[in-house]
């Protein structure tokens, strides 16, 4: 069973170390926030691109992208509307929009291309070295696992209820979602048992007793590669906030709002 969206390369983005990879998504999302008007954000949109090819993931990241633009699409309609109805329509609007649109997708593109190239294990480990509290990092690690595991038993109660001759592809729309409603409750008891099984074994094992003494499960070590990527992504958000400063890359529509 599939944990993650992590394909294994081996490639320049899969070498660098998780906490290089989450600053600089980090930088780019800062970046990002700061223009709304779209020629600024082609050039990170390329930007993504160019990390993909050099990631090898590009075919996965382009069927991310086709997805992830409905998201940006609804963007693109609902802000022109917004602002007609705030007597703010024209061609401007519809400028903005696509601009708003652009930056959601991108940001969301960012974060997946994150989880591409990084494994759940290299997150995890990343996150502790920045110095996030690690009962909040098995936490996160428990969710990455648990979700893939709730969707896996949902199936098999699904198919095992088939079996016994349930028809879910029978009856109008309504009529097919009510019978999935019983199936709830043996989803939701196979989910409370695997959290107690869960509970039980962190408790045999001592978890939380003793700090102190843990042992990481990956060691990280920052390379040259890292600092040069680090340096560019400063430089990148220094860029893009003096261009904000001196009033680039802005409409300006929401002024008042």
């Amino acid at each position: 069973m599939k944990t993650s969206l992590f394909i294994p390369r081996r490639s320049f983005v899969h070498s660098l170390d998780p906490r290089t990879k989450m600053l600089a998504v980090a930088m780019s999302f800062a970046a990002l926030l700061l223009f709304d008007e779209p020629r600024f954000l082609l050039g990170p949109a390329l930007g993504l691109l160019a990390v993909s090819f050099a990631g090898r993931v590009f075919r996965r990241f382009l069927a991310g992208a086709l997805l992830l633009g409905s998201f940006g699409m609804l963007t693109f309609l609902v802000w022109p509307l917004f602002l007609t109805l705030r007597g703010q329509g024209g061609p401007t609007a519809w400028i903005y929009g696509a601009g708003v649109g652009l930056r959601l997708i991108e940001i969301l593109l960012a974060a997946f291309l994150l989880m591409l190239t990084t494994s759940n294990e290299q997150l995890l480990a990343g996150l502790g070295r920045l110095g996030i509290p690690y009962p909040m990092v098995f936490s996160l690690s428990l969710t990455s696992r648990l979700l893939p595991s709730l969707l896996a038993t949902a199936g098999h109660v699904v198919e095992a209820q088939r079996l016994r001759g349930l028809r879910f592809d029978e009856g109008g729309l309504v009529r097919r979602a009510r019978r999935y409603i019983p199936l709830l409750i043996p989803i939701l008891a196979c989910s409370l048992r695997t959290v107690h099984q869960m509970a039980w074994a962190l408790e045999a094992k001592g978890f939380g007793a003793d700090a102190r003494n843990r042992v990481p499960y990956l060691e990280l070590r920052m390379e040259a590669r890292d600092w040069v990527v680090l340096a560019f992504s400063i430089l990148m958000l220094a860029g893009a906030v003096w261009a904000r400063v001196h009033g680039l890359g802005i409409i300006g529509v929401m002024h008042g709002l």
